[in-house]
């Protein structure tokens, strides 16, 4: 970088020092002025996150103190390797340090000029604008006046780490990247897949509210669209958010109060009411487990569907239409229940409404029935399991939900402050009467889910006195051979957690 003069004719007669004024025989000192760094040949480089800003301080000295700067940008593509072409620059500030948020990610040059109107100096900088949200964990929380909170953990590279990031949960990342969006109550989010050729995939990320969904871009979280449920069902507000079904391959949220589902087109941004029965029927409940694959780069979520009323589970055949348990578990409360991830098998406990300390375990198949009418779920050999508790410490609240880790047959499950491992595959199965991990007085665990890639359980709690919600991670290997230390834990860290998920 070389320095700029207004007085180049003065330059070319050597009087780099001084003004010679011969007409009253004084000399007059130029000014001096410099930018740090600018007598370097390579430029040098701020990395930053799409939708933060960079802040460049150039550290310039001079002797004058009435100093215009000129800030300016455009792209820097590297045509050849370590050649590059540089954009057309486009001017962004004029202030003394620079704070700019810039359009896209890719790499920019910067260039400052700085001058006093006599002498002056110029400086490039290299900016890397990278998509912080790539890979990481959505955490979803509200507030408890209904403000959703969509939070993410960056999965730190190497490079993250050795620049010095430390893992955080970062809040109100809609909010964030758009800054006119106001966010209501959140039931959900989960990375999914539209279709933009027949061998081509999408990833587009769904954020459902309970009035509407967002249709976001997975990697930068700009809000492309959105849909609203009255639109097909006026006064629909969704309970529950499924991330794909095993029919229409597509998201769906569900109202429990008014036993709709509204499914989500997400190649083209909208909503629509499915054709078939199983969504139009009122339910309590919705279990997703059964996983596979469904398209180039995307997975199916079977879920099943649970009234904990009579009991009675349900599913659906696209044949037979609906099947469930019948009469199978007359007289127990459906305490909890699982869909295995590899299989379409379901693991079950209820509580005798009699004797509320007489526990059943059951594992349960669908087939078809003898004459091939119609699907019917069965309790295979070994399938079932009753005994009588010593005591009530460790008994769930009907419809809690488990959190299965398959690769290690355990189930986790919340007693108010309390962790539970439940292991499936014991030779007499019994749910355990202490807990695994104990979290502290008034601090309830809110949400479980289980990473299935990585076998990681993730754990959010909600602390009463402080309003604010704790997220804990833990290797399951680690927790079965009685390491119960967290990999990573953000404490006070957002709102009351409803989901937890991992997203790439």
């Amino acid at each position: 970088m070389k320095k700029l003069t207004y007085l180049l004719i003065l330059l070319a007669l050597g009087l780099t020092a001084c003004v010679d004024d011969e007409s009253k025989g004084i000399t007059t000192p130029l000014p001096e002025l410099s930018i740090a760094g600018s007598d370097s040949e390579t430029m040098p480089v701020y990395n930053v996150y799409y939708g933060n800003e960079v802040t460049i301080d150039p550290g310039v000295e001079s002797s004058s103190e009435n100093l215009t700067y000129t800030w300016g940008y455009g792209t820097y593509t590297e045509v050849t390797t370590g050649s590059f072409q540089k954009g057309d620059l486009t001017t962004i500030s004029n202030e003394p340090v620079l704070h700019f948020a810039f359009p896209g990610e890719g790499s920019y040059y910067v260039h400052l000029t700085v001058t006093d109107g006599t002498v002056g100096d110029m400086m490039e900088y290299r900016v890397n604008v990278t998509n912080y949200y790539d890979k990481g964990i959505l955490v979803v929380a509200n507030s408890a006046d209904g403000r959703g909170n969509l939070g993410f953990i960056k999965e730190l590279t190497a490079e993250d780490i050795a620049a010095g990031e430390t893992w955080h949960l970062e809040e109100h990342t809609l909010e964030a990247v758009n800054p006119d969006l106001e966010v209501g109550t959140l039931i959900g989010a989960d990375r999914t897949n539209a279709a933009s050729t027949p061998f081509t995939q999408t990833p587009i990320l769904i954020v459902a509210q309970d009035d509407r969904c967002y249709y976001v871009n997975s990697t930068t979280f700009e809000v492309n669209s959105y849909s609203l449920y009255d639109e097909i069902f006026t006064g629909f507000r969704a309970t529950h958010f499924l991330s794909a079904d095993s029919y229409a391959s597509y998201p769906f949220v569900y109202d429990k109060n008014m036993g709709e589902s509204i499914h989500m087109q997400k190649a083209y941004w909208f909503v629509y009411s499915h054709a078939m029965d199983i969504y139009h029927y009122q339910y309590d409940d919705v279990i997703t487990g059964y996983t596979w694959q469904s398209s180039i780069n995307s997975k199916t979520l079977s879920p099943v569907y649970v009234d904990y009323s009579i009991p009675e589970i349900y599913d659906y055949n696209s044949m037979f239409g609906r099947f469930g348990t019948g009469d199978l578990l007359a007289g127990q409360n459906l305490l909890m229940v699982a869909r295995e991830t590899a299989s379409s098998t379901l693991h079950l406990v209820t509580q005798s409404r009699e004797n509320p300390l007489e526990l059943t375990q059951y594992t349960l198949t669908s087939a078809y029935n003898e004459d091939w009418t119609g699907i019917d779920f069965v309790v295979p050999d070994g399938g079932k399991t009753t005994y009588t508790a010593s005591t009530a410490d460790g008994i769930p609240a009907q419809g809690t939900h488990m959190a299965l880790a398959q690769d290690y047959q355990v189930a986790f499950y919340p007693v108010d402050n309390g962790l539970y491992a439940y292991y499936l595959l014991n030779a007499s199965p019994r749910l355990p009467s202490t807990p695994l991990i104990t979290y502290p007085a008034g601090e309830e665990i809110t949400c479980l889910n289980v990473n299935v890639a990585t076998n990681e359980l993730y754990v959010g709690t909600y602390t009463e006195a402080t309003g604010r919600g704790n997220v804990y991670i833990y290797s399951v290997a680690n927790l079965t051979s009685g390491n119960l230390e967290p990999t990573h834990e953000f404490l006070q860290s957002t709102d009351r957690i409803v989901d937890i998920r991992y997203k790439n």
